[in-house]
């Protein structure tokens, strides 16, 4: 049995994961977490740095007894795993990277928007949930009821936690650190990936020392949803190599 913990990304929550905890709770251990300011957390501030987001993590981990886990993290849950690794290599028994890359600059107007509609809604959810709609980042091939899906389980975070997000996703970059990752790796991406493209999962599998490499197809930002199957399968042959994270 290993243990699996699942981080969301931004303006997300762990709701994104609940195909993902239904699958993996049969045999492991699944924590899939909700961030300060996201999911059961809204009422909490969110954390603008990925500094932050680690010493959240690891600190929900020594909540739950948890000394070692195989860490997964989606898009800025991505950055939040590398980073994580990186500075607490100890904690991490495996890291799955999915939809994400190495560096997550923000577009400037993703960041004013998100700015804005803090400004605007503070600690509240805003009525419109996402900066960028969601069927703008799936495939147009994935069903109408997978999109209807995801529509309803993203974007479930207060909008100043968003704008936090994109801040600590903007100040992000580990390119220069890949090569010091010594812990067993998976990338899955998507085919047609808009916001972390398929070049940043080849990136990430090619500087990261013996790492693993899925594209799914046809997939955009949401593999583990649009691809569930196939996801489910390699993260599966995954946790066989990696063995039990106790």
């Amino acid at each position: 049995m290993a243990v699996l913990i699942l981080i969301h990304g931004a303006g997300d929550s762990a709701a994104v994961w609940e195909k993902q905890v239904e699958h993996f709770s049969k045999s492991n251990r699944v924590l899939a977490i909700d961030l300060p300011g996201h999911g059961t957390r809204i009422a909490e501030p969110g954390l603008d740095s990925h500094g932050a987001n680690v010493a959240e993590v690891c600190r929900i981990m020594d909540q739950q007894g948890l000394r070692k886990a195989v860490v997964a993290g989606h898009s800025m849950g991505g950055a939040v795993a590398l980073l994580m690794v990186l500075d607490h290599p100890e904690r991490v028994a495996g890291l799955v990277l999915v939809a994400t890359g190495a560096r997550l600059r923000m577009r400037s107007d993703f960041i004013e928007q998100a700015r804005k509609t803090a400004e605007t809604y503070g600690s509240e959810v805003p009525s419109a949930t996402h900066i960028i709609p969601v069927e703008q980042m799936v495939h147009p091939a994935i069903p109408a009821d997978v999109v209807a899906w995801l529509q309803e389980k993203t974007g479930k975070a207060s909008a100043q936690a968003t704008y936090a997000d994109f801040q600590a996703n903007n100040d992000f970059d580990v390119m220069a650190r890949l090569g010091e990752i010594r812990t067993p790796t998976l990338v899955i991406g998507g085919s047609e990936d808009r916001m972390a493209p398929r070049k940043f999962a080849e990136f990430l599998a090619n500087a990261i020392p013996g790492a693993g490499l899925e594209i799914l197809d046809p997939s955009a930002h949401y593999p583990m949803v649009e691809q569930e199957q196939k996801f489910n399968e390699s993260l599966d042959a995954f946790l066989e190599t990696v063995g039990s994270a106790q």
